[in-house]
């Protein structure tokens, strides 16, 4: 089974020398965050950790020198975040209050009754909206999808450029020549795709992603066709387990509404220096938690990951593994590797606890508790 092996933060990070690289930045001591009793903060106190990130080094890094945003008064977690950074950098308390971060997201999203006080919610889901707000606030632009501000943090370092592909199965165009783009392995590329029933065409656009999404049931059986064929499960084959379950049944409708169903195939555009992976469960109560554990990889190929990669520098791309929000009993909590000790901590809102230096011992603590894997968080050893 995969994934026990060494991180490949002790592998593969460590054979470029990245842990040896030693910013002016002296990490604080790791602190916790308060969640009383009916505040339901786990969430957000999971997210913070794990990415928003005050351990994510590349986040912490590219936040510490942004100033310039447009302030929301009440609603704006540009400053509630800087000030919850500012806790986690200066405060003499082991234990820190995300209430102002909490009341931001609960003004920002009030219309749609979603992050409200007092209120659990979806960590994944709130990662994705700190994201955003992130971007319209620095950025100064609604539009999602087309960002080129290279001050925006969630575009410029997390979001994941894609477009769609569908199997050329009939072609408009001679030789193998696509009129509108170019043309490999049968596949027809951007902009036009072709129903191979009725000839329709449509003209796909690219599209943003901040948190890849797969099916914990669909990866289980992918995993176990995997093995079926006599091809275990190992770091470096997580990517590919990945990309067929998460293509399972994606499927789109002719443009034309002929009933004819194309496959759908992603490529990846852009060199996204953190990629977050949301296991998506059919249940709470999901047997299959310890299969999971023991089907994650600790490293990511970007190349594995999707059909087609058109970013030269996205082709040698190779992710590790640095952070996991878990779930169990309606509460959130996170492990996170920590780059300057090179150990795995475990952050329990206020409580916070080394588990070991290698995956192995999350994946055991991980299945001894029952927790079930939410989030996965991959970063380039070398990012900056």
């Amino acid at each position: 089974q995969a994934s026990v092996a060494m991180s490949s933060y002790e592998t593969g990070a460590l054979r470029r020398g990245a842990l040896g690289k030693r910013s002016v930045y002296q990490e604080a001591p790791d602190k916790g965050l308060v969640n009383e009793p009916g505040q339901n903060s786990c969430f957000l106190n999971s997210a913070v950790q794990l990415k928003v990130l005050w351990h994510l080094d590349v986040f912490r890094r590219s936040f510490r020198q942004l100033t310039q945003h447009q302030c929301l008064g009440e609603a704006c977690v540009f400053c509630a975040l800087k000030a919850l950074f500012s806790q986690f950098e200066s405060s003499q308390r082991d234990v820190l209050t995300s209430d102002e971060l909490r009341r931001a997201l609960a003004e920002t999203f009030r219309d749609e009754q979603r992050f409200q006080l007092g209120l659990m919610d979806d960590a994944a889901e709130c990662f994705e909206n700190l994201m955003m707000w992130l971007h319209r606030q620095v950025a100064g632009e609604g539009h999602e999808d087309v960002c080129t501000s290279t001050n925006c943090i969630p575009h410029q370092k997390f979001a994941i450029a894609l477009f769609e592909q569908v199997r050329k199965l009939s072609c408009l165009c001679t030789h193998w020549t696509c009129v509108n783009g170019a043309h490999y392995d049968r596949v027809c590329c951007l902009p036009q795709c072709v129903c191979r029933r009725c000839g329709a065409t449509s003209d796909p656009l690219p599209f943003i992603q901040m948190v890849h999404y797969v099916s914990t049931s669909a990866l289980c059986v992918t995993a176990e066709r995997a093995s079926d064929r006599a091809e275990q499960p190992s770091c470096g084959s997580f990517g590919k387990l990945l990309r067929e379950a998460s293509g399972s049944g994606d499927l789109r409708s002719c443009p034309a509404e002929c009933g004819e169903m194309q496959r759908i195939r992603k490529v990846l555009m852009n060199q996204p220096q953190v990629v977050a992976v949301g296991l998506v469960w059919d249940s709470e109560q999901s047997h299959q938690a310890a299969d999971i554990l023991h089907i994650i990889g600790t490293c990511l190929y970007l190349p594995d990951l999707y059909y087609r990669v058109t970013d030269e520098r996205a082709k040698a791309s190779e992710l590790s593994l640095v952070g996991m929000v878990c779930y169990y009993g309606k509460h959130y909590s996170s492990f996170v590797y920590h780059t300057h000790k090179r150990r795995w901590c475990y952050f329990d809102d206020a409580q916070v606890k080394e588990v070991g230096s290698h995956w192995k011992d999350v994946v055991s603590k991980c299945v001894q508790s029952h927790y079930q894997p939410l989030l996965l968080l991959y970063s380039h050893p070398d990012a900056t």
